[in-house]
């Protein structure tokens, strides 16, 4: 009997659908308009995609299910391939490239655009194992001379695979920006500001400006939320103006001035020459769109384009791929799904990919669906879950599984400390059969696994916590980067604001003052020396000597170790914890002998920084890497374990309040519990306490995402005799 576990007219719904109508009515038409050009497998004689004789020499048609075979093997046009969760799209992009170079593609002819460097590093590794596997790496490096494999001390392959273009959207970007500066008129010694930074650079353009007096009545926003309205309004093409109206009210007195603000933060990067992540993208999309040069170069070389994750772009990286990818020979693979759609407080917009068709008329779909991840009793609940989504593309996974598996079990308990212990309870009692790293516990926010790492450590049950303050982040890496800033830029007045300040005496305004008088002086650091500020400070002649010292070493490893000595006696004296601190200042160290230029280290480190900070972290022992994980939903998107808890599905929670009045963003959480779900390959548990109460309000129902379903897909955990009967009749339970 197909009932819902809970009567679903207990929820209110947002109101806001006939608003938002128009914008759905085209997001539907383009959505039906692609699917009338989805190509099946069925449809299409793969054979002669690899015939004998083209030579092929990877076995294609054995490693690959149908569909990715398909996929691999369509090369032309504009395509958009929905894959599933879990339905190997990684594997797909990696034969495809391999695909692509056996058909005689060149590699500096291929771009390939992914979320993370890791990614893209990963296809690219996998397409090398598999072409050296094979005499087909022969063939890749029939043009690749001697001269030229000995100088990048590297196999031919290696060599051929290094010219495809790949990584990140920011690291793509600012390979062009540096790569054609002087066509670009752009000085390529820039400095990368990053989030903080660029927080801290507005908070000085704000206190160096002559801004009118603020109403005492209306708090001005702080750096961090000044630094959120101008990335939301760059990304997501929304003027400030509408985007504090709608969501910060109590600024409207200051809507003008934050205007003008948002303009001098501009103006102050360019002078000074830093790029937050946000001009990395929009500097290069405005001269594609202006210098017809550039455009042409980049269209002539770039034949072959993939991104991975398209789900995941904004709107300047889109514009980013739809100015490259214009000519119709430019061959556009997109790989994504839209029901993984949960970034956009990042700037994401979801319409990208259900516009797809819009934008490229004569594209073609393609679906990945088979799940290589889940048991069919996981996937019956993932489908279910994907069937209440309102708007996308068609999809059923399936498997091939021959076992069914175990429905995903659902308990409510009475508070969050039962629902920490029935967590630690099932982790013990399937341990036996896995490890710990088989296991996660996913919440909505961070906060909500307080009571599990609570429960965890009481039990003795190993854990670790995804998220938390990233490495580069930490206040003593962020002093010991800016010390190389300002050797890469000496134009980095944040980097010199940061480093100056660290001195007993020298604050915000002398910093300001110094700064000017070093680049009234052609950016020399002989002002530390001379001014009058350095007759109070005898540590700024100090400083003098050890950036000059530094500015002349051979290597960045023994610049990094100048400033480190320089600055331990700063730190001693600013944190009583030096010494775990310490341990951060060395992995800096071991980083900075990878590179061989400032440039490449800053790079690195603002493009693709470590997650975690190291400090703090116990010697490691033999188990060490045996432990839970605890994370966000949105910290374990692309990862998957056998066993999976799903805490807090309390409505107001999961969903979380601020989403409950608006269609958008209650789908983009119905996404998200979709993400959370299908991180599972063999059990998923479902938990929620029969209330959650805090300052946001008292919330005591379970999710909607649950009371949706029917009994069929999930089965309910019963704690005590009579339960059905409490579900419906007694409050406790709602």
């Amino acid at each position: 009997m197909n009932t819902s576990i809970f009567e679903t007219d207990r929820y209110d719904y947002p109101q806001n659908f006939e608003e938002i109508r128009p914008k759905m009515k085209r997001l539907d038409q383009a959505i039906k308009e692609l699917e009338d050009n989805l190509v099946a497998a069925a449809d299409v004689q793969l054979n002669e995609r690899l015939s004998p004789e083209l030579g092929l020499k990877v076995d294609y048609a054995s490693e690959l299910n149908p569909e990715q075979l398909l996929a691999a093997t369509t090369i032309e046009g504009k395509v958009l391939v929905i894959a599933g969760a879990g339905s190997g799209k990684t594997k797909t992009l990696t034969y495809r490239t391999s695909y692509l170079l056996e058909n005689g593609v060149r590699p500096k002819n291929i771009l390939l655009l992914t979320f993370t460097r890791k990614a893209a590093n990963e296809i690219k590794s996998r397409a090398k194992n598999l072409l050296m596997s094979t005499s087909a790496a022969k063939d890749l490096t029939d043009d690749v001379s001697p001269v030229d494999v000995k100088a990048e001390n590297a196999s031919p392959t290696n060599k051929a695979l290094n010219e495809i273009a790949s990584g990140t959207f920011h690291s793509f970007c600012n390979m062009l920006l540096r790569q054609y500066s002087g066509l670009l008129g752009i000085n390529p010694r820039f400095t990368i500001l990053d989030t903080g930074d660029s927080e801290d650079a507005i908070d000085l353009v704000y206190k160096e400006k002559q801004y009118p007096k603020q109403d005492k009545a209306h708090s001005f926003p702080r750096k961090k939320t000044l630094q959120k309205l101008f990335s939301t309004s760059r990304n997501r093409r929304i003027p400030i103006r509408t985007l504090i109206e709608d969501g910060y009210p109590n600024f409207e007195k200051h809507i003008a001035i934050i205007e003008q603000l948002a303009i001098d933060f501009h103006k102050y990067k360019r002078a000074n020459h830093l790029y937050d992540f946000d001009d990395i993208i929009s500097q290069v999309v405005k001269h594609l769109k202006t210098n017809d040069t550039f455009r042409q170069l980049l269209q002539s070389q770039y034949r072959y384009i993939m991104v991975d994750e398209y789900q995941d772009t904004n709107i300047p990286q889109k514009e980013l791929v739809d100015l490259i990818c214009e000519p119709k020979s430019v061959s556009l693979m997109v790989v994504g799904d839209d029901n993984q759609s949960i970034y956009a407080f990042r700037g994401a917009n979801y319409e990208n990919i259900l516009l797809f068709g819009e934008t490229y008329p004569n594209a073609t779909l393609l679906k990945l669906e088979q799940n290589y991840r889940s048991t069919p009793a996981i996937l019956d609940y993932i489908n279910a879950l994907s069937a209440q989504i309102t708007l996308g593309y068609q999809k059923q996974l399936h498997s091939n599984a021959s076992i069914t598996g175990d429905k995903p079990v659902f308990r409510r308990t009475k508070n969050e400390a039962a629902e920490a212990k029935y967590i630690a309870d099932n982790i013990i009692t399937v341990k036996p059969n896995h490890d710990y790293s088989d296991m996660a516990v996913l919440c909505r926010t961070s906060f909500q696994s307080n009571y599990v790492q609570l429960e965890f450590m009481d039990r003795n049950i190993p854990f670790v916590v995804v998220g938390g303050l990233k490495f580069v982040e930490r206040r003593h890496v962020k002093d010991v980067l800016a010390f190389i800033k300002v050797l890469y830029n000496p134009n980095d007045s944040i980097a010199w604001h940061r480093v100056l300040t660290l001195f007993e005496g020298i604050g915000p305004v002398t910093a300001t003052r110094l700064n000017q008088e070093m680049s009234a002086d052609n950016n020399s650091f002989e002002p530390l020396l001379a001014s009058k500020f350095a007759k109070k400070n005898e540590r700024l002649a100090a400083l003098y000597h050890t950036l000059t010292k530094a500015n002349q070493a051979e290597t960045v490893g023994v610049a990094l170790e100048h400033v480190i000595d320089f600055y331990i006696p700063i730190l001693q004296m600013i944190e009583e914890n030096w010494r775990e601190r310490m341990e951060d200042l060395r992995v800096l160290t071991n980083l900075a002998t990878e590179h061989s230029s400032l440039e490449d280290f800053l790079e690195n480190l603002a493009l693709d920084p470590p997650n975690d900070s190291v400090a703090m972290v116990s010697t490691p022992e033999e188990d060490d890497n045996d432990k839970v994980t605890i994370s966000t939903i949105h910290s374990a998107k692309g990862l998957e374990w056998p066993v999976v808890f799903v805490n807090s599905l309390v409505d107001g929670m999961t969903p979380h309040h601020r989403s409950l009045d608006d269609f958008e963003e209650l789908e983009e959480e119905r996404k998200l519990f979709y993400v959370a779900c299908s991180r599972a390959k063999s059990k998923l548990y479902l938990t929620a306490p029969d209330y959650f109460s805090s300052y946001s309000g008292y919330f005591d129902k379970p999710s909607r995402f649950i009371a949706e379903l029917t009994a069929d897909e999930v089965a309910v955990d019963i704690p005590q005799t009579g339960f059905e009967k409490s579900l419906s009749e007694d409050p406790e339970w709602w």
